[in-house]
C-alpha cells in the first residue's frame, strides 16, 4: 500500500505554503530523461502566471503547469536530489518555495532507487546512478527550448536528502569510498538507516570518473545537506567539497545515525558546515503528508507529539532560499 500511494505521488506536483513577499508564482512542468532505463523530472520555475488548484491523488497542488517562465532575467539553479526509496514529490513544497524565491529546481526521480522501484539499490549500481541521473537531467533542462534561455548555469546549487546528500556531495566532487560503505554494513547489519532493511547485499558500484560531453561538468557554488547519508565518505574523499555547506538534522538520530553519517561529514569537511537541528527524526525532512498518506506510512508521515512538521518546513524554505540566494 505505501508503495502505491508514493508511486502516486510520483504524477502529482505541490504546494500550500505561506504568504511571500516576492513577485513570482511557482510554475511546474516536467521532462522525461533519456538514460538507459529513462526516468521523470520535474522542474519548478518562477512564473508570472497564477498559481491554481490541481488534484492528483490525495493532493490539492497549487502551481501553475507549464506556464511561460517568468522574463527578464536568468535564474539560478538547484538540483535536489530526493531520498533512497522517495519520490520528488517527497520535496514538492520545498522546490515549489525555491521556484517562489526565484529558482530553478531539477528534481529527478532517481529511477531504481525511488519508490516501488529499488532494483539498482538491490544490484548495488544506486550510487553510481543517482549522481548520472542529476546530471542528465540538468543536460535535458539545459537543452529543453521551453526553459533553457532563463537558466544561468554559472549559478548551481545542490540539495539533497539523505541518499540525495550523499548524492549532492558527490556532484559537489566528493569521491565516495564504496568498500567503506560495505565493510560497515557488513559489520553493522542492524543499520538500517544507512544499509536498509535487507543490508547492502551486491557490492556497490562508484560513480563513473571522466566526463560526457553530453553531461555538464558542474561547478557547484552551494550545497544544502538534509541527514545526508555519509558513511561512504572520509576526510580524504571530501577535500574537494570546498564550497558553503548548510547542514540540517534532526535532534533524534535514532534512524540514521548522526555518527557515521552527519556528524562525520561535518567533521571531515574542509570548510565547516553552517549546522541547524530541528525537532523530529530522518523523516521530519520529507514534505507533510497528506491526511489520506498518514495512515499507509505512518514511519515517514507521523510525528512524535509536539514536533510541528509543516511549521519546521516553513523556517527552512525561508532559510534555506536565504542562503541560497546569498550564495549563488
Amino acid at each position: 500500500m505505501i508503495r502505491r500511494v508514493l508511486r502516486l505521488t510520483l504524477f502529482a506536483s505541490v504546494l500550500v505554503l505561506p504568504l511571500r513577499a516576492h513577485a513570482w508564482s511557482a510554475g511546474v512542468m516536467r521532462t522525461t530523461v533519456s538514460d538507459a532505463t529513462p526516468f521523470e523530472t520535474l522542474i519548478w520555475y518562477p512564473t508570472s502566471a497564477e498559481e491554481t488548484p490541481l488534484h492528483a491523488g490525495p493532493f490539492v497542488i497549487g502551481a501553475a503547469s507549464n506556464a511561460p517562465v517568468a522574463e527578464g532575467e536568468r535564474f539560478p539553479v538547484v538540483l535536489l536530489s530526493h531520498g533512497s526509496g522517495g519520490t520528488p514529490m517527497g520535496h514538492r513544497e520545498l522546490a515549489a518555495s525555491l521556484a517562489r524565491a526565484g529558482m530553478i529546481a531539477i528534481v529527478p526521480t532517481h529511477v531504481g532507487d525511488s519508490a516501488g522501484h529499488t532494483e539498482a539499490r538491490q544490484a548495488g549500481r544506486a550510487l553510481a546512478d543517482r549522481p548520472r541521473q542529476v546530471r542528465l537531467a540538468l543536460a535535458a533542462v539545459l537543452a529543453d527550448t521551453r526553459i533553457s534561455s532563463h537558466v544561468d548555469p554559472a549559478r548551481l546549487g545542490a540539495i539533497g536528502y539523505s541518499a540525495g546528500g550523499y548524492t549532492a556531495l558527490v556532484l559537489a566532487g566528493a569521491v565516495p569510498d564504496v568498500m567503506r560503505f560495505a565493510a560497515h554494513c557488513e559489520a553493522r547489519p542492524d543499520d538500517v538507516g544507512s544499509c536498509g532493511r535487507s543490508g547492502r547485499s551486491a557490492p556497490p558500484t562508484p560513480p563513473a570518473t571522466g566526463g560526457d560531453s553530453a553531461i555538464p561538468r558542474l561547478l557547484l557554488k552551494a550545497l544544502v545537506l538534509l541527514d545526508p547519508l555519509g558513511v561512504p565518505f572520509d576526510a580524504k574523499g571530501l577535500a574537494a567539497v570546498r564550497m558553503p555547506v548548510l547542514m540540517y538534522q534532526p535532534e533524534d538520530d535514532s534512524y540514521l545515525s548522526a555518527a557515521v553519517n552527519a556528524d562525520a561529514v561535518a567533521a571531515a569537511l574542509p570548510m565547516p558546515p553552517e549546522r541547524r537541528k530541528v525537532p523530529g527524526r530522518h523523516f521530519v525532512f520529507i514534505d507533510p503528508c497528506p491526511p489520506e498518506l498518514v495512515a499507509d506510512a505512518p514511519m515517514i508521515c507521523r510525528d512524535a507529539p509536539g514536533v510541528d512538521r509543516a511549521a519546521i518546513h516553513r523556517r527552512m524554505e525561508t532559510d534555506i532560499a536565504e542562503f541560497l540566494r546569498h550564495h549563488l
